[in-house]
């Protein structure tokens, strides 16, 4: 680029000093034949100076195309330079815009990468333990746009500091009112008259068993009770399980449940809405299968077993 100015600068100042050394008398010549000599060469010098600043113009091209495809991190500000010369001689608007999009996509690839490696020195360092910090470094990930990989990354994080933090004061209260109210409502369903309804499965063949629990009324053992209304082939037997000996989860982090014959005929929603119950009934140990309807009730089923061996 810095040639083409140079041959720029020798041009202009060629056409200067050519009229410069035009004799007087050329121009105060009333000679028909003189005159038209001087038309000719004014012309001339008028072809050639258009000529000289098309080739200008063709060199500022080629340099901003070269920038452009060779544009990588320490060539930016070389890049600007060349679209502000190309917009100040007049170079095709298209041409402009495609090196601005370049430049513009080149800026935000920097700050992609950049970012990209300041989420990697941030799980190496405490602020990662930090819900505020953690939650800073997701705005600038997705600001600049990074990769998938890494905004899921950053955003589980999230979610896992949200879940795990320490309760507050209010929401422990909260929390406790929830489980006591579930755990009523469990008591009640299961010492009125019937029980309450659920399905087990039969660990041997994943055969499903409508039965009910029933609570004794001390309040010491769960009852499993085979459902009166079942008209089926196959009946479960009752079963009676101490409740401080129990414990139950889900079934698919039950080692023993989930790698059962039974449990691996389920299909996939059982699976998920399954609960485990681990026991021991003089001295004997037993796990037990059962199967809620939601994902919800899931839940609220294991919950309210928690609080009951655990009172």
């Amino acid at each position: 680029m810095g040639a083409v100015c140079a041959r720029c600068s020798e041009v202009k100042k060629g056409k200067g000093e050519g009229l410069s050394r035009m004799h007087p008398d050329m121009a105060e010549s009333e000679d028909s034949a003189e005159g038209s000599e001087g038309d000719h060469s004014e012309v001339a010098a008028s072809s050639d100076e258009s000529g000289d600043e098309e080739e200008y113009k063709q060199g500022v091209e080629q340099i901003l195309k070269h920038t452009g495809k060779n544009l990588k991190r320490g060539k930016t500000m070389a890049m600007r330079e060349a679209i502000t010369t190309a917009k100040k001689y007049g170079l095709d608007t298209s041409k402009i815009t495609e090196a601005e999009k370049k430049l513009d996509e080149h800026k935000r690839q920097q700050l992609r990468e950049e970012v990209e490696k300041e989420v990697e020195a941030f799980f190496q360092g405490d602020a990662c333990k930090d819900i505020a910090s953690t939650e800073k470094m997701v705005k600038r990930a997705v600001d600049a746009d990074v990769g998938a990989e890494v905004k899921r990354r950053l955003t589980e994080w999230l979610d896992e500091l949200i879940i795990t933090r320490p309760l507050e004061a209010s929401e422990q209260e909260h929390a406790r009112t929830y489980l006591k109210q579930n755990c009523r409502e469990f008591v009640v369903a299961a010492t009125r008259e019937g029980g309450r309804p659920v399905v087990m499965i039969d660990l041997e063949d994943g055969q499903k068993l409508p039965v009910k629990f029933a609570l004794d009324p001390p309040l010491f053992n769960l009852l499993i009770v085979p459902d009166a209304a079942d008209q089926g082939d196959r009946v479960a037997s009752m079963t009676e399980v101490p409740l401080k000996s129990m414990v139950a989860g889900r079934a698919k982090d039950d080692k023993k449940v989930s790698k059962s014959r039974g449990f691996s005929v389920l299909e996939d929603e059982d699976v998920e809405c399954a609960v485990a119950v681990r026991y021991e009934a003089e001295r004997i140990t037993g796990a037990l299968c059962f199967l809620e309807p939601t994902l919800l009730r899931r839940d609220k089923l294991i919950e309210a077993l928690a609080v009951l061996t655990a009172a």
